[in-house]
């Protein structure tokens, strides 16, 4: 590093256009369709329509736009900055889908009060996707020394197939920043996550008579108990991310109130470290459960194959993005320590394909997914500009 470190770069970036984008983006309703509920109007899920809202404007500003299709009505829309001195090839990644909306009032009108602005995916994760528009902008009229790409990815929310398809056809990128809520802090390491479905079933009898029947309820709070003590023999803890975590996170039982229970139906979230493999987590899993089978007379147990199995990271802290941002947090007073955190992302799968890649954005991952989701907009302009200056300072090695 040299004694007088680069300043930062001034940018025509400021609160008012952060403001007003971030409305705009907020303003279309974009919920994933994984999270449709009986009665939600068709149009809360339209990841396309904001997709266009994102092509739009970044084509109005002068800059190279692709929208490639993923799905039906689920766009990846990719902007390129060509670079002008051979320097690393960089790639942005944020999501165009946020979750559902159950319990808030007007979830897409976006308000401002005390320098927030308030409503479904203002922080997760339109922030970061309007911070990143800004910066491009930045960037297309003075260009960096290398290639820029940003992608406006479909489905972070359930199961990635965004970023799983992008990454697929083009992972040729020297370095990665997966846009999420981390109060502009660097990330290089993240929780695993595989989740699953148990079906036990029993047999049922009148509840007068429950010697008659095999209680499903009963062999499935056994199973409990057995994965609870599994978990006490999980000891190790990363100095990043802790503990592996195992949630129970639906229990569904029973027929009528006179009936001994003849199925019960479990979903389990395993929050895993990254020395670990959510296929072979899910298969101790279900060893356990049939080996509870075995011993439990009239009791069978099925362990369905994972719905989600979304890897863990841990970028090496020597990675040239670590210390790019670390270097870029410190010029801008933040804490430049690099963390790790026990949610996943879109990162995951960038660093599974090759790309060195760190988390960072504005807001605070504590407002994402709550009712009163907000951030604040100076954290957004800071961000843009913090990717701007990121851009400019990249280095090939």
């Amino acid at each position: 590093m040299n004694d007088q470190a680069p300043k930062t770069a001034q940018t025509g970036i400021d609160d008012d256009e952060v403001a007003k984008l971030l409305s705009r983006l907020v303003a279309v309703p974009s919920v994933n369709i994984a999270f449709r509920q009986a009665g939600d109007p068709d149009e809360w899920f339209n990841e396309a329509r904001l997709g266009a809202v994102v092509a739009d404007w970044l084509s109005e500003h002068g800059i190279a736009v692709e929208v490639d299709l993923v799905a039906p009505e689920r766009p990846n829309v990719i902007a390129h900055v060509k670079g002008t001195a051979g320097g690393p090839t960089m790639i942005w990644e944020g999501h165009l889908d946020t979750v559902q909306v159950t319990g808030m009032s007007d979830p897409f009108t976006p308000r401002l009060a005390d320098g927030r602005l308030y409503g479904r995916g203002a922080v997760d994760d339109k922030a970061c996707l309007a911070a990143f528009m800004l910066a491009m902008r930045d960037l297309a009229q003075d260009p960096p020394p290398g290639d820029v790409t940003f992608l406006a990815a479909s489905d972070e929310e359930f199961s990635f197939t965004g970023i799983t398809h992008h990454v697929e056809r083009d992972a040729s990128y020297d370095m990665g920043v997966a846009g999420e809520p981390t109060e502009l802090r660097v990330v290089r390491a993240c929780k695993g996550c595989v989740r699953w479905f148990v079906e036990v079933q029993g047999r049922a009898a009148h509840t007068a008579k429950p010697h008659e029947g095999v209680d499903a309820v009963v062999a499935a709070r056994k199973l409990l108990d057995l994965f609870e003590a599994e978990m006490r023999k999980r000891t190790e803890i990363h100095p990043l991310l802790g503990p592996a975590t195992l949630t129970c996170t639906a229990f569904e039982a029973g027929e009528g109130p006179n009936t001994v229970p003849s199925r019960a139906r479990l979903r389990f979230d395993y929050r895993y470290l990254p020395n670990e493999e959510g296929d072979a987590v899910w298969r101790r899993f279900a060893k356990i459960a049939t080996e509870l089978a075995g011993a439990s007379p009239g009791i069978r147990i099925v362990t369905e194959a994972p719905f989600i199995d979304s890897a863990a990271m841990d970028v090496a802290e020597g990675e040239a993005v670590v210390g790019l941002f670390s270097e870029i947090c410190r010029q801008h007073d933040i804490d430049p320590t690099p963390e790790g955190v026990p949610y996943g992302s879109d990162s995951t799968k960038m660093v599974a394909s090759g790309i060195p890649t760190i988390v960072f954005g504005p807001g605070s991952i504590a407002q994402a997914h709550v009712l009163d989701e907000h951030v604040e907009i100076a954290q957004v302009t800071k961000a843009a500009r913090m990717l701007v200056d990121a851009a400019r300072q990249a280095k090939a090695r």
